[in-house]
């Protein structure tokens, strides 16, 4: 609900939102950094796949009046770690999509997050309503987009804070969160105030830190056991209280370790068949993620499917269907997922797009180039040394 990275972006943007295109597992890139590999976009897939589970279970107990109990149980144990996983997976293409020139990195990022943020959040209304359209929360985090929205803030952050490590920017949304019922604000992250941006800052920022640190080799088992069983632990206390754990600083660590204790089992896995199909959804995933809550909506809506074990499986299988299908369409569908560029097509959109590049990415250039140094290399060009949520 992605970067320049060789992933499978958005057509004729150049931005990679979501998705990423090659998943090489020894290749390395012109940098010596490895290039991408299969677990990221387990990662993505895995994510993904369970965003749209806990998606259909809500519309399926709105509408339908019940939903499988042990499904209800899983996606209130898992709740606390989709989204991170999600962004966790983004930030890891922070530096590589920084080494675009900025004007072009930003106006990629225009046209790839804002756009389709913009457009499916307008999908939505005449599903739920056309009386949401003036509430401006509502557009940015009423609905399941204000991750695109959120990405899109935290890649310009990225932008501005590219001399300073990404770590120190990860420890300030910690110390931001931690401080908003210090300040008298109580946390609300199921409004439509914006509170999960600060939130979730941190997930994206730390994978753009520990991203070195990974392509060295995968996470050791004296970290990976510990913060997997830290995980079931917070699993459960988030089932048995039936909502996600918000406690200042803990809740963002806990969730830390558990998706750095995912990526260690997924670095592990092999190369199985079976596990092809969640890689190239990982890397396609800005499709499933936006055409997924509407199929669930209308199913859920204009179906008359008794409630149960059976309907929410058939329910589930349609949408994975239907976002399978959104796929390969994309060459046909681009404008759904990125505002066309020059060359997708000769149409007064892609002319306007175009437009729009060549007036931002100049001033982005000199805005950028004004900015003094903080006395640390730019994050893309660093040795490697070391999603209703």
């Amino acid at each position: 609900m992605t970067s320049s990275t060789g992933s499978t972006a958005s057509p004729a943007t150049g931005t990679r939102t979501l998705s990423s295109p090659t998943t090489a597992t020894s290749a390395a890139a012109p940098s010596g950094e490895p290039t991408r590999q299969h677990w990221m976009d387990l990662l993505r897939g895995t994510a993904i796949l369970l965003v749209i589970a806990h998606h259909l279970r809500l519309v399926q107990q709105i509408w339908d009046g019940g939903t499988p109990w042990a499904m209800v149980e899983l996606s209130e144990a898992l709740a606390p770690f989709r989204m991170p996983a999600l962004l966790f997976a983004s930030g890891l293409l922070l530096a590589r999509s920084l080494r675009r020139p900025p004007g072009r990195f930003l106006a990629g990022k225009l046209r790839g997050l804002l756009w389709p943020w913009l457009l499916w959040s307008a999908v939505m209304l005449p599903i739920l309503g056309w009386g949401h359209a003036d509430e401006p929360l509502w557009w940015l985090n009423g609905m399941y987009t204000w991750f695109l929205a959120a990405l899109f803030c935290y890649y310009v952050i990225g932008l501005v804070t590219r001399r300073i490590h990404p770590g120190w920017v990860a420890l300030a949304s910690v110390v931001a969160w931690t401080a908003l019922p210090l300040l008298g604000v109580a946390h609300d992250m199921v409004g439509p105030r914006p509170d999960k941006f600060v939130f979730y800052a941190v997930f994206f920022f730390a994978g753009a830190a520990l991203r070195p640190v990974l392509a060295r080799g995968p996470v050791p088992w004296i970290v990976t056991v510990p913060a997997l069983a830290v995980a079931a632990a917070w699993a459960l206390h988030a089932a048995r209280i039936d909502v996600e754990p918000q406690v200042p600083v803990l809740t963002q660590v806990v969730v830390l370790l558990a998706v750095v204790g995912a990526v260690g089992v997924l670095q592990r896995l092999p190369r199985l068949y079976a596990l092809r199909p969640v890689e190239w959804l990982g890397r396609n995933s800005i499709v499933p993620y936006l055409v997924h809550l509407p199929v669930i909506e209308l199913l859920g809506r204009h179906s008359d499917l008794p409630a149960g074990p059976g309907t929410f499986a058939l329910y589930y299988a349609v949408t994975i269907g239907v976002c399978v299908l959104a796929v390969p369409l994309r060459p046909v569908t681009g404008f759904l997922y990125a505002f066309p560029a020059r060359k997708a097509s000769k149409a007064p959109a892609a002319a306007a797009g175009e437009s729009i590049s060549q007036a931002v990415e100049p001033i982005v250039d000199r805005a950028v180039d004004a900015m003094p140094a903080a006395g640390a290399a730019p994050v893309g060009e660093a040795a490697p040394a070391c999603t209703r949520r």
